[in-house]
């Protein structure tokens, strides 16, 4: 399906939102979805090795390193998840 990726400018920040259709996210783990070594993926990959979940952890890593945060929140009709990146808006 379409990965929907929308920036926009508000007010001092830079807001990059993704958007993609799939299983929501449980909320037991939402607040833990952005640290290291954590997927909510079901099963192993194919090939039978774990899933080590770093990939949203250095999106976190890198936010925080321009001061900015990453957030993530299912769809309000349960359709899928949207992930925010909030930057502070440098202009030049």
């Amino acid at each position: 399906t379409p990965v929907l990726m929308i920036l926009r400018l508000e007010q001092d920040q830079a807001v990059l939102s993704v958007t993609n259709s799939g299983p929501s996210l449980p909320e037991v783990r939402h607040e833990t979805l952005f640290d290291s070594m954590v997927s909510l993926r079901d099963g192993a990959r194919t090939d039978g090795e774990p899933h080590l979940g770093l990939g949203l952890f250095i999106v976190r890593l890198v936010a925080e390193f321009h001061g900015g945060e990453a957030q993530a929140e299912n769809l309000p009709d349960g359709s899928g998840v949207a992930f925010t990146l909030r930057m502070p808006a440098r202009r030049v």
